[in-house]
């Protein structure tokens, strides 16, 4: 009777260490599953603000048509990458610098196009990315500084290239910023170079309101993450943006004359809190 109570005992227990085992495994492989579902939910999230905003180029290429003059001194100098010492601060300028690299190629300032395309490649490389353009295209570069379909190659790869490899790297916060410091800073020149009684540049407001559509996005990515002690304040200023963005709104009826569909006030205090989004950002 001893001999097969004995039995049973050593049954039962071999019976639970398995279950165990299973159970175990089956965690793990629930967690597995769910970190690699949140992953890819993560890089969709991404995907879609990168679709969504305009390019630095794109906006650039607005505020150029406008017949906005080129002021050099709006740009985020050069002389501040060495305050960026952090991923997070890296990330964010090289948005920042692609956005003045673009503004200064677009008005075919060439000399300054060259400084900030080793900017933008000097943080990429600073960040593991470090893929972003060919040693050749940068030699042709040099050899003809006037090359502006060139330059605007450049730019298109070290932006859409430092936001793709940062996604594959799982660096979702750092490929956020990145797209949202290009982001601010294109709105930051377009903002403080326009004049809104000037009818030729109203074309220029009327996109820099649009925008209201892609903060959304930007608004909800940040979201996600708005415990992160480095992305809370930023987080906090998109909020405020977003009520700055609806003051300078009338109305959405397209039929209605240009100052019966924005306020003139609400677009300046719109300018002020754009300004004082990018000084954060770039400081």
């Amino acid at each position: 009777m001893r001999k097969v109570l004995s039995i049973v005992c050593i049954l039962f227990f071999l019976s639970s260490c398995n279950w165990s085992s299973s159970k175990k495994k089956d965690d793990k492989n629930l967690l597995e599953t769910t970190d690699l579902q949140l992953k890819k939910e993560n890089s969709e999230k991404i995907k879609r603000v990168f679709h969504i905003l305009p390019s630095p180029i794109e906006i650039s290429l607005i505020i150029t048509k406008s017949g906005v003059h080129f002021r050099g001194d709006l740009m985020n100098s050069t002389d501040n990458l060495s305050g960026y010492s952090t991923s997070i601060s890296r990330s964010t300028a090289l948005g920042v610098y692609c956005a003045d690299l673009s503004y200064a190629a677009l008005n075919e300032q060439y000399q300054i196009s060259i400084e900030y395309i080793n900017v933008a490649r000097n943080l990429a490389e600073s960040l593991g990315v470090l893929q972003t353009v060919e040693q050749g295209k940068i030699t042709m570069l040099e050899n003809n500084l006037m090359n502006k379909k060139l330059i605007v190659d450049i730019i298109s790869e070290i932006y859409m290239e430092s936001s793709e490899q940062l996604r594959e790297q799982e660096r979702y916060t750092l490929a956020s910023l990145m797209l949202i410091g290009g982001w601010i800073e294109s709105l930051y020149l377009a903002t403080q170079s326009v004049d809104i009684d000037e009818v030729r540049q109203q074309i220029v407001v009327q996109k820099i309101l649009d925008q209201r559509l892609s903060l959304q996005s930007i608004k909800n990515v940040l979201g996600e993450n708005k415990d992160d002690l480095a992305i809370a304040p930023i987080y906090k200023d998109f909020l405020e943006l977003e009520m700055f963005f609806k003051k300078s709104i009338k109305s959405s009826n397209k039929d209605l004359d240009f100052y019966d569909k924005y306020d003139k006030e609400g677009f300046q205090s719109l300018v002020i809190k754009i300004e004082e989004v990018r000084e954060y950002m770039i400081n």
